[in-house]
Order: structure tokens, then sequence, then C-alpha cells
């Protein structure tokens, strides 16, 4: 995991100073005087030379913060929502949580019907005998990302990844990449040389990532939309692509 993020709640510091200023600039005239105060002290104008060391420093850190969200890169209200979270592995007492984490963190894009049709691919028994190699990622107690996979029975080599889900607020921030590159590394660790997953062929997100963290496809027995596939992989009709990555001589994962 990477370094500590910003916790929304956190009590002092320039952090939580500049989430203040920051949201102010956007709508409250009040606090934009004060940013602006800010800029022309950050600048070097006589009234920041009146002004201590430390206070300047302060003020070019609000700015720093207030300038990165004005880009576009991510909205500083929406930045400073994130929290520190905790990668572990996962417990067979997260199988409840997770299955309504599926449940609702689809509800966007399913009917809740097909939801609960989703959860269904976790069933109690992978936390009973796979908690060893899945991952939670949480943060004050919440889940809010989770890897479930696990280690070949049949041979020392193989390693696989059945399923991954990431709060919606919080996709798009390479949290899932963080657990997908957490778990090729313990499986390397644990001298595992091949990492395999699967995904349906209209899952071109799905795909794209997978690619992107080193993955290939595996050539299968049938093209859809330009894409090797295995027919009936799992049941009739329900076609899927194959992933592999070799651990051992993989190149690192790119950016997406």
């Amino acid at each position: 995991m990477p370094g500590a993020l910003l916790t929304p709640g956190q009590q002092g510091g320039p952090h939580r100073l500049a989430a203040r200023r920051g949201a102010a600039v956007h709508g409250h005239r009040g606090l934009r005087s004060r940013t602006r105060s800010a800029v022309t002290a950050a600048s070097g104008s006589p009234s920041s030379q009146s002004c201590s060391p430390r206070r300047r420093r302060r003020r070019r850190t609000v700015l720093a913060v207030h300038f990165r969200s004005r880009r576009g890169r991510r909205p500083l209200r929406r930045w400073c929502a994130m929290t520190e979270m905790t990668m572990r592995r996962a417990h067979i007492g997260d199988h409840g949580t997770i299955v309504e984490c599926v449940r609702t963190w689809w509800g966007d894009s399913r009917t809740p019907e097909q939801a609960r049709e989703l959860s269904l691919l976790l069933p109690r028994l992978f936390l009973q005998f796979f908690s060893g190699t899945s991952l939670v990622l949480e943060d004050t107690g919440r889940i809010r990302a989770f890897l479930v996979g696990f280690y070949a029975a049949d041979n020392d080599d193989e390693a696989y990844i059945h399923f991954v889900g990431v709060d919606p607020e919080l996709r798009g921030r390479g949290v899932g990449r963080e657990l997908y590159t957490a778990f090729l590394r313990r499986a390397a660790e644990a001298g595992r040389r091949e990492v395999r997953a699967i995904t349906s062929p209209g899952n071109t997100g799905s795909v794209a990532f997978h690619r992107a963290m080193g993955f290939t496809v595996e050539p299968g027995d049938r093209e859809v939309d330009g894409l090797s596939v295995h027919s009936d992989y799992d049941g009739p009709g329900q076609h899927r692509v194959c992933f592999l990555r070799r651990i051992a001589d993989s190149p690192s994962p790119q950016r997406a």
C-alpha cells in the first residue's frame, strides 16, 4: 500500500485547512478573500514579508492543494473524502459483509435480482477455506474493497483470482491495482509462478484492466468482437476470456 491517504476527520494540520479553504473558493465569498490573501502572500508581496516562515509555508501548502483540485484531476472534496485504509487478510467473518457489498456496489448497474445473483458467486466456502489468500481493504472497520483468490491445490505453480470488488466511490483510483499487486506479490512469495483470472467477453473494462496489469489473453476456440474466448466455459452459452500472468518474467504493471 502507498502512504496514508488524507482522512476527512483529521483534527488540525494544513490538510484540513486546505480542504476548508479549497471548498470555500467554489462558493463562499467570505473565504474567497482569504484565498486571495494567501495568493498575495505566496507571490512575495510585502504582506508576505511580515509573516513567519512557518505561516508562509502553510499558505503555500493550501495553494498547492487548491490548484491541484482546480486543474480538474480530482474534485478536492472527493479527494479529501479518501480515508487512511488498511489492507489485511480476509476472515470468514467478512463473508456476510462482502456479500452485502456486492449487492450494494453493483446496484447502480444491475437490478436487485441481478446483483443478488452476482453475490452468489461468493459462497461462504471461499472465505472458509481461502481466507488466508484473500484480501480486504478497509478504513475504520468498513470494507471498501476486497479480492477473493486462492492457490491451486493440484499443483504448486498456479494461483487464481476469483472475484474483486471495489466501492464505487473509490473506483478509478488504483484500488483494484493495489489489490492485484498485493496478491501477485504474495503468490510469488509462496512459490507460485502463474496467476489466472477470467471475465465475460463483454466486460471491456475488465479486459483492459487485466492487460494493463500484465496479463495475456489465452487462446480460445472462438472469437467474440475480435477477442479470443473459451466457449461454454461456465456453462452453456457462458463464454469467458481467460487471462494468464507469469509472475517471474512478466513486466511490471502499466498505468491504464
